[in-house]
């Protein structure tokens, strides 16, 4: 379903509409997602019984170009949608929100029910500001004596045809609404058919002095009380309460989440309440149930300090469930120079702008950042980015499933049910704006996961995996949130390598690793037996010679000025290669010269082996070498490995040159894919594609050949994984 731009701007990035099934034919529900692509975590928006109509507010982030609309999923009943567009979500338009503690302003009960045509009119000129635009208030409807609906609208104006709130006799049913106000700032609330009582509780208003931005989230479910297979696990009892934590996946200084709030399991009938932390419970609701009822509401609740809430059950046992959709903060101020540019996936912040999706984007600018002179990514560009700035302190952000963000929080899940049985997990944390690693100052160079001190000393964070962290802890559940010395490390003046492997030049030529050893990736001459490297086997956590956890030497390997991944230059310009696969599935533990590239400046990717990776090195005229693995043009120079089952592609051993690079200052890597930074700002890339990692926003591209990423100009940085540092 796409949105015309008449309605929706072509920058629009979420839209607002109430969704109503109706004339389902037995127990479904409804899904809604942007249509640049499907959420990958089994969530849902409304849910009905069978021949039921309901109607629920939903916030959904909204695809690009091409893509400008959302898509609607119904589950294992067929049923009618209709959907009423109540606003978007603009960064060129638009007031602002914001969001107060749950109060109730409206109760019918208290004075007299709305009858057939009845109408009343919500005057909240004693709770929002002069100038107020819009408000947003859960309306629920009771003592409900046949089928109606209930219709929102600015008072004085005439009334829409559309509806945000269905109700059968005897229902008591709650739904969100955001409406525009009128001038004096009220609202008229007009009910269809029957006899009804309304109640309404307040969640917040727009305004022009109002400050908070919307940033949108590929929808997630962030708190299941029940297990995998959809029995109670931790439901709320009588008068119990159960923490809304989004600490994982909301920034610090976030002031309000919007979510789906689901009840299922219930045995009686209450209500739902939800209130930020640290405050009062509210006389308010978000949520009435009935026995047996599984049912839904869009929620927008202030949080506390924390970025947690708390929920509560009035009577009887409930599950909840909360799919979080975005969240309320103040806006950061925009780069002005030196920025971090990323491209490609942002299902877990990897864009930096405060938001995630499943969309691929061409490079956008990261929020909040300047004065950045070295970037990179995770492992393979897995997830989470680092910033290096002027002032010698790192930046991160994305994935923190692991730790990776060192931010002071433990990396982990959100509060759903584990089955790795089932495959059913709940989502990693994350973080979607960057922050500061904690317990890193006077940097001077960073790789995914390491970073140099200004006093020859080597740092790492985040997970302990074949005890990369080298800091003599032999326990793979160890997580650093925050900074560690890596052991024995001085006189380092340039460092190597991410999570699983790190790697150290120390001012006398000499080279030193830690982590794993699985392929020889220590280089010290020796090689495990790859199948005793698992949990159980030999030596605990692994196998004899399987990992190190404090840096050992590289054997045979001297008088080396400059360092990569499983790579090293010496001062007479030759490089050296150890580690990966070979054609025998063992590790080459040992160290090998590089054929046919002397004078060789710098180097990226990864050591080529059997079926491990391709390399590069940049030569003093400017021009690239590469060798290793081709299978899709990682290589450069036009060709591209037919293999298949039957007949593997084998690396190329004997360098070849890329094609048409020339004036190449700075080279970096990624998954099947290398980059180049030409003198002149532009940054080139060739290989496989695959997730935008050509920067063209395409899933499924490569190039045989080098070609520009056309949105990057000016590039003063480049790192491995598909991220740069530019002037806006």
């Amino acid at each position: 379903m796409t949105f015309p731009t008449s309605l929706v701007p072509a920058d629009a990035t979420a839209v607002v509409f109430n969704l109503t099934g109706t004339g389902s034919t037995g127990p479904t529900y409804l899904a809604v997602g942007s249509l640049a692509g499907p959420s990958p975590n089994n969530t849902s928006n409304l849910n009905l019984a069978g021949g039921e109509t309901r109607a629920n507010l939903v916030t959904s982030p909204i695809g690009g170009a091409g893509q400008h609309g959302v898509w609607l999923e119904a589950g294992p009943g067929a049923v009618d949608a209709i959907v009423d567009l109540a606003g978007y979500y603009s960064p060129s338009t638009g007031a602002k929100f914001t969001s107060v503690a749950p109060q109730r302003v409206l109760d019918t009960r208290d004075s007299a029910p709305l009858g057939p045509g009845g109408t009343v009119t919500l005057d909240l000129s004693g709770q929002v500001p002069a100038g107020a635009t819009s408000a947003v208030f859960n309306l629920t409807g009771t003592d409900v004596t046949g089928s109606t609906f209930v219709t929102a609208y600015p008072a004085g104006q005439g009334k829409p045809d559309a509806s945000n709130l269905n109700l059968e006799a005897g229902q008591t049913s709650p739904n969100l609404v955001t409406v525009q106000l009128s001038a004096d700032r009220k609202v008229t609330l007009a009910n269809a058919h029957s006899s009804v009582d309304l109640i309404a509780d307040l969640a917040g208003y727009y305004s022009p002095d109002s400050r908070l931005s919307f940033f949108p989230l590929q929808q997630l479910r962030a708190v299941d009380t029940r297990d995998t297979n959809g029995n109670p696990r931790q439901p709320l009892g009588p008068g119990g309460t159960h923490s809304l934590n989004f600490s994982g996946f909301v920034p610090d200084g976030a002031s309000a989440a919007v979510y789906n709030l689901t009840a299922t399991n219930v045995t009686g009938s209450t209500y739902l309440t939800a209130w930020p932390d640290f405050s009062d419970r509210p006389s308010a609701s978000n949520l009435n149930l009935e026995p047996g009822q599984t049912s839904a509401n869009m929620a927008i609740t202030t949080l506390g300090t924390d970025a947690k809430a708390q929920l509560f059950n009035h009577v009887g046992q409930v599950d909840a469930i909360a799919d979080l959709t975005g969240y309320f903060a103040v806006a950061k101020q925009p780069c002005a120079s030196a920025c971090v540019y990323t491209w490609g996936q942002n299902q877990y912040g990897q864009k930096a702008d405060g938001t995630t999706d499943n969309a691929l984007h061409t490079p956008t600018a990261a929020y909040g950042l300047s004065g950045v002179t070295a970037v990179t990514t995770g492992p393979f560009g897995s997830g989470h980015g680092y910033a290096l700035l002027s002032d010698g302190t790192v930046w991160d952000w994305g994935s923190n499933s692991a730790g990776e963000l060192a931010n002071g929080r433990p990396g982990g899940y959100g509060d759903g049910p584990v089955s790795t049985t089932q495959y059913i997990y709940p989502p990693s944390y994350y973080s979607t704006t960057p922050g500061k690693v904690f317990g890193l100052s006077g940097i001077t160079q960073i790789t995914g996961g390491y970073a140099l001190r200004n006093d020859g000393t080597v740092w790492a964070w985040g997970s302990n995996y074949m005890w990369s962290l080298g800091n003599g802890v032999q326990d793979e559940n160890y997580l650093a949130s925050t900074a560690v010395q890596v052991t024995g490390l001085t006189n380092v003046v340039a460092i190597a390598g991410s999570t699983g492997d790190g790697y150290a030049l120390k001012s006398d030529g000499t080279v030193w690793a830690w982590g794993q050893n699985v392929f020889g990736e220590l280089g010290t001459g020796v090689a495990p037996d790859p199948n005793k490297c698992s949990e159980g086997e030999g030596i605990s956590p692994k196998g004899p010679n399987c990992a190190s956890a404090t840096p050992v030497q590289v054997a045979n390997l001297n008088n080396v000025v400059k360092i990569g991944d499983r790579l090293a230059i010496k001062s007479d310009g030759t490089v050296w290669q150890w580690g990966g696969e070979n054609s025998n599935y063992q590790g080459d533990p040992n160290v090998h010269q590089v054929p046919g590239v002397t004078g060789a400046v710098a180097v990226a990717g990864r050591a080529a082996a059997f079926t491990d990776g391709t390399a590069y090195a940049l030569m003093p005229d400017g021009t690239v070498r590469a060798w290793g693995m081709n299978s899709d043009g990682e290589l450069g120079n036009g060709t591209k490995c037919q293999g298949g089952l039957d007949n593997p592609c084998t690396p190329v051993t004997d360098p070849v040159t890329v094609s048409g690079l020339t004036g190449v200052t700075t080279l970096a890597s990624g998954n099947s894919i290398g980059y180049a930074l030409k003198s002149d700002g532009t940054v080139w890339a060739w290989g496989s594609g695959y997730n935008g990692a050509l920067g063209d926003g395409q899933r499924f591209t490569s190039s045989l050949v080098p070609v520009r990423i056309a949105a990057l100009s000016g590039v003063t940085a480049l790192g491995d994984g598909g991220i740069a540092v530019a002037n806006p």
